[in-house]
């Protein structure tokens, strides 16, 4: 976990860049805000109140209107425009009066919101701004704002979303402590998305009326009432992860997960992005070799971006250091989400334990094959001449092998998609790259502990011929595992997969290559299509793409397809 000085000068980054409008981040930008009034309002506006009140129903839009044409220094003019805009709203309105009335009035409540998270002192001009902002899901308070209108993404992909409620989304920030519900997010913070509206105008001092703002914390969509009429709260969590992202550091562990495991062991887990839910159905997205969770940004938002998927679905990563093998990285991985799932769920009962989605990206999707395969013995008797009870070994070490060879299909999961998924491996981890970063990666003490402690037991003679070269010193790593020539590897082929599985295939020769039948050369520049290519695939899409299919808009747009389809699982 990240030291929490080092959360707090990250978090103090993105405030400082947030406030001034810096373009120096490293996947965001700030918007520079337009200034602040700085001249105190006149008495004419008293008047102008009188009038509102004195406009019939029917005339209110055009009332409203109107008033944008008026210019006033200070912050009044801004309470008067809220005040007719929640007459209007107040009427009987089809959906395109809804629109515009609700633009007009969260154009008026910006600079508003605006003063109030940057601590302006309004008293000077005949205005005093509250904020009170509910508390995340734990009950803990935020500790830090950001206006989520002045956030946009470098990559045009991530370009953000429309409003599409009442009020002003906001980002509210808080460390993670460590413990409790924390251990299951980012070690970076907690990062959620509000929804500032005024909740109260308070005129008991004419001379300073106090507008009592309230950031509402929620985990979807909600109503809010306007006199007889409901409507929605604007409602932002594309954002909210946007800012995880920017401060996200396990782009930075991708090489040290490879080459030098032990250094990111403790970071190994499953993660969630937002609020963990028993009623949203988990989508665990699960990366490759040398890889990282931030892979999954394109994916994550345009989830986070679609009202239906982010009320229907909760994101989870996956991260772990990739140069262990990745039977080894899965039998953990299988244990970690059970543990999550057990959190949400003690029962068993919840919609959560019951569904979930993997999304696994190469050394990922092989990862992802064993939730949803029954190994049998399969794996253990290509490995091994004697039955795991015979093996002269200690009770942990039997456990750890059994666990890793041993598997059964994990029956929460209802559908994998797999993204450039080497199912029959890939020839470069046996080429002189493959061969020299093999060489290079150091196995963490967890690998070391289990086949060290084997090797002490046994000899050669219990290792089957086929094998032996992989299991030579403390085992074999991943770069390993993935040839094409690894035993298990192909035995994993074998077996059936008990879910509906979609295959993403990346296709690095679009103008040479149209498909596999008139070009089997097709690949993605590391992965064959005939290693990548499941007969069985309910449905397979090939993208133009290098071995980086999970950032392609036409892969992103299969997934969400999959996802919103009812009969795909």
């Amino acid at each position: 976990m990240l030291q929490r000085y080092r959360l707090g000068q990250l978090c103090m980054l993105l405030l400082v860049i947030a406030l001034q409008g810096c373009s120096q981040g490293k996947y965001i930008y700030w918007k520079k805000p337009a200034p602040m009034p700085e001249e105190a309002v006149t008495g004419l506006l008293a008047y102008q109140y009188i009038a509102l009140n004195q406009v019939a129903d029917e005339a209110i839009a055009g009332y409203c209107l109107q008033l944008t044409a008026l210019r006033s220094p200070g912050y009044q003019l801004f309470l008067l425009q809220l005040s007719c805009a929640e007459r209007w709203l107040a009427q009987p309105l089809d959906e395109q009066q809804r629109q515009q009335a609700i633009g007009y009035y969260n154009r008026a409540l910006m600079p508003l919101v605006r003063a109030a998270l940057a601590g302006q002192d309004t008293r000077a001009l005949n205005l005093k701004l509250q904020l009170s902002p509910d508390s995340d899901e734990s009950g803990l308070a935020f500790e830090r704002f950001f206006l989520a209108a002045d956030l946009q993404a470098y990559d045009p992909y991530m370009l953000r979303q429309q409003d599409n409620g009442l009020g002003i989304t906001v980002i509210g920030q808080r460390e993670n402590t460590g413990s409790e519900q924390d251990r299951y997010f980012p070690p970076e913070g907690i990062f959620r998305p509000l929804t500032v509206i005024p909740v109260k105008l308070d005129y008991s001092n004419p001379v300073l009326p106090v507008l009592v703002l309230r950031g509402v914390y929620m985990q979807q969509q909600q109503q809010w009432p306007v006199a007889a009429q409901q409507y929605p709260l604007n409602y932002d969590p594309a954002s909210a992860y946007l800012c995880l992202v920017e401060v996200a550091v396990a782009d930075r562990l991708e090489k040290t997960g490879l080459f030098n495991a032990d250094k990111v062991e403790e970071k190994l887990g499953i993660y969630a992005i937002e609020p963990l839910s028993e009623d949203k159905i988990p989508v665990l997205m699960i990366h490759g070799l040398n890889s990282s969770p931030l892979i999954w940004r394109r994916l994550s938002w345009a989830i986070f971006s679609n009202p239906q998927l982010s009320a229907r679905y909760q994101v989870w990563h996956a991260f772990y250091p990739s140069g262990p093998p990745p039977f080894f990285n899965a039998m953990r991985l299988r244990k970690r989400t059970d543990e999550l799932l057990h959190r949400i769920s003690p029962d068993g009962e919840a919609i959560a334990a019951n569904n979930m989605v993997l999304v696994g990206h190469s050394m990922g999707g092989i990862i992802s094959k064993t939730f949803v395969q029954n190994s049998g013995m399969a794996l253990w008797d290509t490995t091994f001449y004697r039955p795991a009870a015979e093996l002269p070994v200690n009770a942990d070490t039997r456990q750890n092998l059994q666990d890793i060879f041993i598997f059964a299909a994990k029956p929460y999961v209802k559908a994998v998609v797999f993204i450039d998924t080497p199912h029959r491996g890939a020839a470069t981890a046996d080429g002189w790259i493959g061969r020299l970063a093999s060489a290079m990666i150091t196995l963490p003490k967890a690998v070391k502990n289990v086949f060290g402690n084997m090797w002490l037991a046994l000899t050669k003679d219990d290792i089957k011929p086929a094998m032996r070269s992989y299991m030579r010193g403390f085992g074999p790593n991943s770069v390993d595992v993935l040839s094409p020539k690894h035993p298990l590897v192909q035995q994993l082929t074998l077996l059936p997969l008990q879910v509906p599985v979609y295959s993403v295939i990346g296709n690095n020769r679009v103008g040479r290559c149209a498909d596999f039948a008139t070009c089997p050369a097709l690949n993605d520049s590391v992965v064959p299509y005939s290693s990548a290519h499941l007969p069985q695939a309910v449905a397979e899409h090939v993208v133009a793409s290098e071995h980086n299919s999970y950032q392609s808009p036409q892969a992103i747009e299969f997934i969400l397809k999959i996802l919103s389809s009812d009969t795909a699982f």
